[in-house]
């Protein structure tokens, strides 16, 4: 039965350096016990992701309705019951004060030594207000990079090379458990599970207490260059805004279907019964899309990368792009690194045993098991979302104007995307209306490359425009194609079988009025519909078959390789 009031006692305690480190893996939550009447403004300085537990607020919560009334506090702020506290203030007694409350209803708490003060002293990060005031007077700010990566797209190693950056503060995963925790409970018992047969503690932390941590400054502590591994899956749309994004640098990484699903089922079969789990909705690869449309939309810096065409191919690059990205210098460290599990992995543990064991960008070869139906059904319906990031990697890029080429057996119409005139790796969901078309060859090209075409190379690339062809793009983008091929190319337009005009959320038919028939795709859903891509593509092949009866030449150009030599 509960007393009437917090007990004395003993509290444990814990130094500010141990509630610093626990800011990487978020095993414990962290509480500022601080009044109110110390602070005033709510957004004054404080550790990043601290829980206000005002000892005040708390003392009338108990005056007015005892330990009932301390509970319901606590939950209303967000504290987790099932979860440590370390609690930290300016002065000693809060900090034991809320510390003896938490342990009074059940909780397990911790009073951080030196409160606050410990921590400024140490020059840890804070939050707010003050925080801001310095950082735009002293010029300094953190390099931040979020690395959002599909599962099992070998994403530990490229978190494992960053870490040997000599100026890098990496954190692994910090969004997972508070994902699943809030909106996946069952997989999120998985979790839990593991971590408790390894007497491991789960984080007591919510979403939002993950993202705030995460726009902490550790330049202070002479890590400029932070950066946080994230898994694509558990990216929330809703909790994380515009303004967060923007904080950042981002890269996407992703990974052939079924090579990454097929590692995800191998986990799940050969780890823990209790922990380890397959599921095709976590593979990632339509978040993959999404980050990468909404980074585009917003302006946000990033980078895609594929793990093997490139990470594997060409670590270096690959690594060398990425600090570019964020403006650090590349470090040769980055190369090789001892095998060895970081603290931070352990709170996924069978999921990061490759890693763990490597040493470089070496590919393990494995023995195939057999796979579920499953694996293979989830590989073809994820490949579409993973077309779209892949035609914006770094190493498809460098092939312009080639996103897939297909075999002369497979090949069943052509496709030229109309590209974003700022930022050829944009125009997402073009790419992903293109991936969904059966049979289709796809290239990519800005109308003004057709305009400005000059070299041997780029005019020969020309060439594609002179077979039966399907364009797409926004409606100003294929404008301007339209207008650019009457420009510089005998034929004009005349090859263009019909545009697919990408326009979210437009409503009306295109006012412009285009010398080829026009698809209107207003919405991702209408992309997705099976049955309206079974009939587009029917259209275009009655389309493309009539213009190729009609055509004078005899050349078929279903297999362009601008790699080749002219004819």
């Amino acid at each position: 039965m509960d007393a009437d009031a917090p007990l004395p006692g003993a509290v444990a305690r814990t130094s500010a350096r141990a509630a610093y480190e626990n800011l990487s893996t978020l095993r414990a939550q962290t509480l500022d016990a601080r009044p109110i009447v110390a602070t005033g403004d709510a957004d004054d300085a404080r550790v990043p992701g601290a829980i206000r537990i005002a000892r005040d607020v708390l003392e009338a919560a108990i005056a007015s309705s005892g330990a009932s009334g301390a509970r319901a506090m606590l939950t209303e702020a967000g504290v987790d019951a099932r979860g440590t506290a370390l609690v930290l203030a300016e002065a000693d007694g809060d900090a034991e004060f809320v510390a003896r409350t938490l342990m009074w209803i059940g909780l397990d708490a911790a009073v951080v030594d030196g409160g606050y003060g410990a921590w400024i002293e140490a020059g840890y990060p804070t939050i707010g207000k003050r925080w801001s005031e310095e950082g735009a007077k002293d010029g300094t700010g953190a390099r931040r990079l979020i690395v959002w990566a599909n599962p099992r797209s070998r994403s530990t190693a490229f978190e494992r090379s960053l870490s040997m950056h000599s100026r890098a503060m990496v954190m692994h995963e910090m969004l997972t458990e508070p994902y699943l925790k809030e909106r996946n409970p069952e997989n999120y018992e998985k979790i839990v599970n593991g971590q408790t047969s390894q007497e491991i503690e789960s984080s007591a932390c919510g979403y939002s207490t993950a993202l705030e941590v995460l726009t902490a400054d550790f330049s202070g502590q002479g890590k400029p260059f932070l950066i946080s591994k994230e898994l694509s899956c558990y990216f929330d749309d809703e909790k994380i805004t515009d303004e967060w994004l923007l904080a950042f640098n981002h890269v996407v990484l992703t990974r052939n279907p079924l090579d990454a699903l097929k590692s995800f089922y191998r986990v799940a079969a050969e780890g823990d019964a209790e922990s380890s789990y397959f599921d095709v909705h976590e593979a990632g690869f339509v978040e993959c899309l999404d980050i990468m449309h909404r980074l585009n939309r917003i302006g946000a810096r990033c980078l895609a990368i594929d793990a093997d065409n490139d990470l594997m191919k060409n670590p270096e690059g690959s690594l060398r792009a990425t600090c570019e990205l964020v403006g650090m210098d590349f470090e040769e460290s980055m190369l090789s690194w001892n095998a060895q599990e970081r603290p931070s992995w352990k709170k996924f543990r069978d999921w990061h045993a490759d890693a763990s064991k490597s040493t470089g960008f070496i590919d393990v070869k494995k023995v195939d098991i057999p796979y579920s139906k499953e694996v293979y059904d989830g590989a073809r319906w994820c490949k579409p979302y993973y077309d779209a990031v892949l035609w914006s990697s770094v190493g498809v890029m460098e092939g312009w104007p080639t996103l897939r080429r297909l075999a002369h057996g497979e090949h069943r119409l052509t496709v030229v995307i109309c590209a974003n005139g700022e930022h050829a790796g944009r125009d997402m969901h073009a790419k992903f209306l293109a991936a969904r078309l059966p049979g289709a060859s796809v290239y990519i090209f800005q109308p003004k490359w057709v305009e400005e075409a000059e070299s041997e190379d780029e005019t020969r690339c020309l060439s594609i425009f002179e077979q039966p062809l399907v364009l797409c793009g926004s409606l100003g983008k294929v404008v301007e194609m339209n207008q650019a091929l009457q420009t510089r190319l005998k034929y004009g337009s005349s090859k263009v079988a019909r545009a697919l005009i990408v326009e979210e959320g437009a409503s009306g038919a295109p006012v412009v009025a285009l010398p080829f028939p026009q698809t209107v795709v207003r919405s991702r859903d209408t992309m997705e519909d099976d049955v309206f891509i079974a009939k587009l593509s029917k259209m275009i092949d009655i389309e493309l078959e009539a213009l190729r009866a009609s055509s004078e030449s005899d050349t078929d150009f279903a297999v362009f390789d601008p790699t080749e030599s002219s004819p």
